[in-house]
């Protein structure tokens, strides 16, 4: 018996395939844009930071504009002062580290001669030849210096666009609740003035918990590889302290640099230097963030790990960073929509058990009739 063809057709209005088309446009157009969006995010998270600060000067009488200077101008002067008193040593370590690092990794595989063997000898060839030209280009002067200059000013540029925004969403108070407020109808926003408010809060939270973290893990760290006698100590333990931002993977990454070097000094301290971050971690996770970050919306790791890695791919190594705060506050959102999910279940529960008629509960037992029924007075006492 012949089968018959059938044709599927789909009837699409005009007005949907334009819609489909502005969307598909619209993504394009914020993908094209991704670093300006970037920015915009690094500056709401610094003004969300810095916002209760500037609300506490306020509750001191001094003036929202002159708070905002005060703050900004603490900021960049302790900015100036860290990065004058902290970037020459640093220069001075990553110089000799690189100029170094092929001798290092050398040193590595003569203790550990088996390497060769498992990588294969082309192989390590290739990774002991990029080791070396990149010991030479940052110890030498073969770097490009133009190329070093305008990445230099891209990056100041970056970090002035990102000041001037945070000041403007801090500046005029409530400015971002303001806007935000402008994109939304206007039955829902007296919900989005709410969800702003409790998002620019746990992104505060999460800023300031992060700063405090990453200084006390990169102060321990130095004292630590100090006392321990590790070559580097400053540039790991800064290294340590920026990785903190980076919840799970930041420490993790961080430790594996340190224990490389302290191998090349001593097999033995390479084990002294997994103990000290391990310890380090220990107190973190055990002492710091109960302390620091009880205030902040937690998140689950595995769902923390995933959110990195896809900002880390979508925008690099600032989306993974930024990855943490923007899930934080879908997560208030989501939150939100499961807590009006649970009321409306409960409404519906409650409906059900004031309008059950008696012979609903006849083929109860006394004990369960007398259960139901207080129950029912009870749900129902105020709205009889």
């Amino acid at each position: 018996m012949p089968t018959e063809n059938k044709k599927v057709t789909f009837d699409v209005s005009l007005v949907t395939f334009l819609k489909a088309i502005a969307i598909v446009v619209g993504l394009l157009f914020l993908y094209l844009i991704r670093d300006l969006l970037l920015m915009i995010v690094v500056a709401i998270v610094i003004a969300s930071a810095i916002d209760s600060w500037i609300d506490w000067l306020q509750k001191k009488r001094v003036p929202r504009w002159l708070s905002v200077i005060l703050i900004f101008a603490l900021i960049i002067g302790a900015a100036v002062v860290i990065v004058s008193l902290l970037i020459p040593p640093i220069i001075e370590q990553a110089q000799q580290l690189a100029s170094v690092l092929p001798e290092y990794v050398q040193t590595v595989v003569d203790k550990v001669s088996v390497a060769r063997d498992v990588i294969g000898q082309e192989a390590f060839d290739n990774m002991f030849a990029s080791l070396s030209s990149m010991g030479s280009n940052v110890s030498g002067e073969s770097f490009s210096v133009f190329g070093t200059i305008s990445g230099i000013l891209g990056v100041v540029f970056s970090i002035v666009i990102v000041f001037v925004l945070s000041f403007y969403f801090t500046v005029q108070e409530d400015s971002l609740k303001k806007f935000v407020r402008s994109l939304i109808p206007m039955k829902h926003r007296p919900y989005v003035d709410s969800l702003v408010g409790r998002v620019q809060k746990q992104i505060g939270y999460w800023l300031r918990g992060q700063i405090m973290l990453g200084l006390v893990v990169g102060i321990m760290l130095y004292i630590g590889l100090s006392l321990l006698g590790v070559k580097y100590a400053l540039i790991l333990a800064i290294l340590g302290g920026l990785l903190e931002i980076v919840p799970y993977l930041g420490p993790i990454i961080s430790a594996v640099p340190a224990i490389f070097l302290a191998f090349t000094q001593r097999p033995i301290l390479a084990l002294f230097v997994l103990i000290l971050y391990i310890v380090v971690q220990q107190l973190e996770n055990h002492i710091l963030v109960p302390k620091v970050m009880q205030r902040v919306v937690g998140l689950n790791p595995l769902i923390t790990i995933i959110v990195i890695l896809v900002g880390v791919k979508v925008a690099g190594i600032l989306g993974g960073i930024l990855a943490v705060p923007i899930a934080t506050a879908i997560q208030v959102f989501l939150s939100d929509i499961f807590e009006l999910k649970d009321e409306k279940d409960k409404v519906k529960l409650k409906d059900e058990i004031c309008k059950a008629e008696a012979s609903d509960l006849s083929g109860l037992s006394n004990k369960d009739r007398k259960l139901r029924e207080s129950l029912r007075e009870e749900v129902c006492e105020d709205g009889e």
